[in-house]
């Protein structure tokens, strides 16, 4: 039974990247903790089914949406693969698929850790290729299960200062059979952030900065040795009247996962 889930688990990823058409899926960095620093490789695969794609606030994608990835951990080194796909599509919005690539590094100094990371965001099934980079740096103080972090990030490629940073509160609770995160945040981005992201570099009159507050979850429930589910959530509200025209002020997102750690 193991060895047959392993296999769907796999195929699923590798199928979602050579045949979907284009989507997305909600993306959200957690305030997760417990990064294995031990010399041997780990690896873990996971797909999510979600309802929507919202990155940041901004929706992308309605409907049903396949969202695979798969890690690969080293000494603290993470390298991770993602994609996003839409299988039905409800609200006519672009289908591009989006496979996402990152590398972080986990740095843990008593109650304080660290994370840089580099992201490169492409979409390879668009006529004419696109990829955008970012730069950031998750820090975070924590003692017990909760603690305070920030999580600065900015574009250093096609949008080159663009930049977006989330300052929150985080609660980390882990046993040997669950983990169970949350976090709340205040986010904002620069005009030059919202100009391409959510008026894609057309004339605008907001001299605002895109503000948000964000509040997420998941709790991660080992099946056995290997195999895990993991029920996660998203929800966003947009501060302020500049954005309304252009964006939904609250955004929910709710995602069931399965997943396999070797």
């Amino acid at each position: 039974m193991k060895k047959t889930i392993l296999k769907t688990l796999g195929f699923t990823f590798i199928s979602s990247i050579v045949f979907a058409q284009e989507g997305g899926g909600t993306k959200t960095t957690y305030a997760d903790t417990s990064q294995n620093t031990e010399s041997q490789l780990l690896i873990s695969v996971e797909s999510a089914f979600t309802n929507s794609y919202v990155w940041r606030g901004i929706e992308f994608n309605h409907g049903l949406i396949l969202q695979p990835s798969i890690n690969l951990s080293y000494k603290g080194f993470t390298f991770n693969c993602w994609n996003s796909t839409s299988i039905l599509e409800t609200k006519g919005n672009s289908v591009s698929q989006e496979i996402d690539y990152s590398i972080s590094k986990s740095i843990e100094a008593g109650n304080f850790y660290f994370e840089p990371a580099l992201l490169l965001y492409t979409y390879p099934i668009k006529k004419s290729f696109t990829a955008t980079a970012e730069a950031s740096l998750f820090a975070g103080f924590y003692k017990g299960d909760f603690g305070i972090f920030i999580n600065p990030s900015t574009d250093i490629l096609l949008n080159a200062g663009g930049a977006f940073s989330e300052t929150g509160f985080s609660y980390d609770h882990e046993t040997n059979k669950s983990h169970t995160v949350a976090n709340i945040a205040f986010g904002t981005g620069n005009k030059k952030f919202s100009d391409f992201n959510i008026f894609e570099n057309e004339a605008n009159n907001t001299i605002s900065f895109y503000k948000l507050i964000d509040i997420n979850g998941y709790t991660k429930q080992k099946l056995n040795e290997t195999i895990y589910i993991k029920p996660s959530f998203n929800f966003f509200h947009i501060i302020g009247s500049d954005f309304k025209n252009y964006l939904n002020t609250n955004q929910l997102n709710i995602a069931i996962s399965i997943g396999a750690e070797f």
